[in-house]
């Protein structure tokens, strides 16, 4: 059984697989929330609206993995693994870079997205694939 299927943000699992980025938001507060629940934290409020979201973000946080550990068999050495603050809802989402550069990314750059896989044993989990905005 697919477990990103059953929980609380089988919404977002399920978008990404049909290429979109859906997002909850309260019904009743409208705040964003992230990661997904059946309750909203601000208001207490239950009812989550999923909404698509633009893949644009600045860069929050990453890391450059030079070496093998369990299930990354399949991504090419070195690996560059990101937090990106989305642009218009300021949720974290962590995602990885495609092709990294030799330099280094910059904390507060901005970045596009693209919805692809990685794949993790024999398991194809959508990912978000974050570049350099042009």
């Amino acid at each position: 059984m697919n477990h990103r299927l059953d929980g609380a943000d089988a919404p977002y699992w399920q978008g990404l697989e049909q290429g979109h980025l859906l997002l909850p938001r309260c019904a009743h507060c409208a705040r964003w929330l992230w990661p997904a629940g059946h309750r909203c934290a601000s208001c207490g409020g239950i009812g989550m609206v999923w909404e698509e979201r633009p893949l644009r973000a600045t860069l929050y946080s990453w890391t450059r993995t030079w070496h093998r550990f369990g299930f990354t068999e399949n991504l090419d050495l070195p690996y560059v693994s990101i937090v990106v603050e989305l642009d218009d809802c300021s949720v974290r989402l962590m995602g990885r870079m495609d092709d990294p550069t030799p330099d280094n990314p910059r904390i507060g750059e901005a970045l596009v997205g693209r919805i692809g896989e990685t794949v993790v044993g024999e398991d194809r989990i959508p990912t978000v694939i974050w570049s350099r905005a042009a």
